[in-house]
């Protein structure tokens, strides 16, 4: 864009102007080449054919303090949407979460086949 006003016009500061412009302006964010390749189509999850094969987890945190929890592990079925709310706090690591997995989870229903998280931050 800067090369295309340059051109024809030239002020001391154009290239600051220019690149505040084009930074503002909704038409030229919309249609801006992106440098990433696109990524590649959504694949749908299988879908279970007994319970507790196919499960997903995730953590409820930044909870008031109750009894010294301040987090949930949240895991759920996903074909009879079952749900395990195992409190436990934030300063929870990997080991602690696999724990509370076998203590709460695993003892009732066995290891699963595949668990979905989104892949949050445990050391």
């Amino acid at each position: 864009m800067t090369e295309l006003v340059t051109k024809n016009f030239w002020w001391p500061g154009v290239t600051k102007e220019v690149k505040k412009y084009v930074e503002g302006c909704d038409a030229c964010q919309r249609n801006k080449n992106r440098s990433e390749a696109p990524v590649g189509k959504l694949m749908p999850n299988a879908v279970p054919e007994k319970p507790w094969t196919h499960i997903s987890a995730d953590f409820i945190t930044k909870l008031p303090l109750a009894q010294e929890y301040d987090s949930i592990l949240v895991v759920c079925d996903r074909i009879t949407k079952m749900v395990h709310f195992v409190p436990t706090t934030e300063r929870t690591l990997a080991e602690g979460v696999a724990r509370l997995f076998q203590d709460n989870v695993w003892k009732l229903h066995g290891f699963p086949e595949s668990i979905i998280t989104d892949r949050g931050v445990r050391e």
